[in-house]
């Protein structure tokens, strides 16, 4: 069974590298079989000044208009008219039937014409999609509030409105051999690095995928360091942060049905920067900035500072505290450890619910989670006061992060860090934090330092990124 379905996938194969005939019904019989179960596939014959006419076309994704006003119309009114010739943008011969099928497939109609053994193709899609409305994932106080959808063209229309200039310019790649996916490379031509483009073309090209094209996907072929568990490529669906990245000399990767659109190259720091910042002051924007830097290293220190202490340093504690701090301890019949773990997961759990549940009653989860479980775990003596203090002020800290996925990473890496600080104290934390520098210091994105411009320092880039100063820009920098 296993070597019949490949024979008959090689026949497919071989089929639709040949080229189409001079003869539209056989023509029309071909496309009718190849899309035996589509019953919106549409075959319309017309004559017109003694010339016989196919036209082929997907009903659902087709705007009708379209093809009755500038397709039929012309050729039944005006004779000796070339199909080449017809009102409609870009019409293409194509000799190929894998070429037509992929046409079809994307919305475009075909044409052909008895005693012609090309098929003409132009673009009539109509797909059905959301209109642009405000990310949800991003939130803004200032600025636009437009958000990507998952129309390709809408978010090329959109990129076309914050970046008016020649110097666009947007390349499509169309990746997959059975389920095709367009996707587009944007770059301003006067500020990108030609070698990042080529780069992203190569790494892009080598897709082998048939179906929908993820995240994880992605990662595999853009990210340098595969294993490393920080995204080397920012993700956002604001045409408006799009831009500005853009403007810096990055490079934007979009899939068509997709509403987000991946940024690189990019360094560590661009993922503590909000779309809000650019619309601020400049100093409300630097201590905003400032105060996302200081959340990170409370999130991803709290708990294991906490669990070192009250297990090996309990020295350094102020005296005014160490009444209050061994008196919630003595009651509870967990190590510190075990009390961080399962506030954590607690933690992970209500968030996660939080999310799938639906808008009208996801704000439950936070009664739930303050109310019901925070207030009867301390009174049921489970957990301490002063640990539910710490683990409060750590999901507030990841939760200031802007980047849903650097903010959930941060959060992964307190589990090992506890560990670490359980057994070695206040050592073990310092060897977790070194060993987590010194991987990000060998991190790149499309051979750029991920720790860029603070590693290696570049005090340019430093003012320019933070206070936003005017200053040249080299090319690719």
């Amino acid at each position: 069974m296993y070597f019949s379905k490949k024979n008959n996938k090689q026949e497919v194969t071989q089929d639709l590298t040949k080229k189409p005939s001079d003869k539209i019904d056989e023509n029309a019989a071909y496309l009718t079989q190849t899309f035996s179960g589509a019953t919106d596939l549409i075959v319309r014959k017309f004559s017109a000044f003694d010339k016989t006419y196919c036209l082929v076309y997907i009903k659902t994704i087709c705007d009708t208009t379209i093809l009755e006003n500038f397709i039929i119309k012309p050729l039944l009114f005006k004779d000796h008219l070339h199909l080449q010739d017809l009102p409609v943008p870009d019409i293409k011969p194509l000799d190929c039937w894998k070429d037509i099928t992929q046409n079809l497939t994307i919305g475009n109609f075909i044409l052909f014409q008895e005693g012609d053994s090309a098929a003409y193709a132009a673009n009539a899609s109509n797909f059905a999609h959301r209109s642009i409305g405000e990310s949800t994932s991003e939130q803004s106080l200032r600025g636009s509030h437009e958000g990507f959808i998952e129309n390709y063209e809408s978010n090329l229309s959109l990129m076309r409105s914050y970046l008016r200039t020649e110097q666009f310019i947007v390349k499509d790649i169309i990746v997959g051999e059975e389920l095709p996916i367009r996707m587009g490379i944007g770059y301003l031509g006067n500020k990108a690095d030609p070698l990042v483009i080529e780069n992203v073309k190569k790494r892009l090209k080598t897709l082998r995928v048939d179906g929908a094209i993820t995240g994880g996907t992605l990662q595999d072929h853009l990210q340098d360091n595969k294993f490393s568990p920080f995204p080397q490529y920012l993700t956002t669906e604001r045409p408006s942060r799009v831009a500005e990245h853009l403007s810096a000399g990055a490079v934007v990767v979009m899939v068509d049905g997709s509403s987000t659109a991946y940024i690189l190259p990019t360094n560590f720091f661009a993922f503590y920067h909000a779309p809000d910042d650019v619309q601020s002051p400049l100093y409300l924007s630097y201590f905003d900035q400032s105060l996302r830097l200081l959340a990170l290293f409370l999130a991803i220190t709290l708990p294991p500072f906490y669990i070192a202490v009250v297990s090996f340093n309990f020295e350094i504690i102020p005296d005014a505290l160490v009444a209050n701090v061994k008196g919630a301890l003595q009651i509870i019949p967990f190590t510190p450890l075990i009390e961080a773990l399962i506030m954590q997961i607690i933690l992970e759990l209500l968030k996660e619910a939080a999310i799938r549940l639906p808008q009208s009653i996801s704000p439950t989860i936070g009664v739930v989670g303050a109310l019901v479980i925070g207030t009867t775990i301390v009174q049921a003596n489970l957990i301490s006061s002063t640990m539910l203090i710490v683990i409060a002020l750590t999901a507030i800290s990841s939760f200031v992060i802007p980047n849903n996925e650097m903010s959930h990473i941060i959060r992964i890496f307190t589990f090992p860090l506890m560990f670490l600080a359980y057994i070695f104290g206040l050592m073990g934390l310092s060897l977790g934090l070194t060993l987590i520098l010194f991987h990000l210091c060998t991190v790149k994105s499309l051979g750029r330092p991920y720790l860029t411009p603070l590693l290696p320092l570049r005090l340019i880039q430093i003012v320019r990124s933070t206070l936003k100063f005017k200053l040249p820009n080299k090319k690719g920098g």
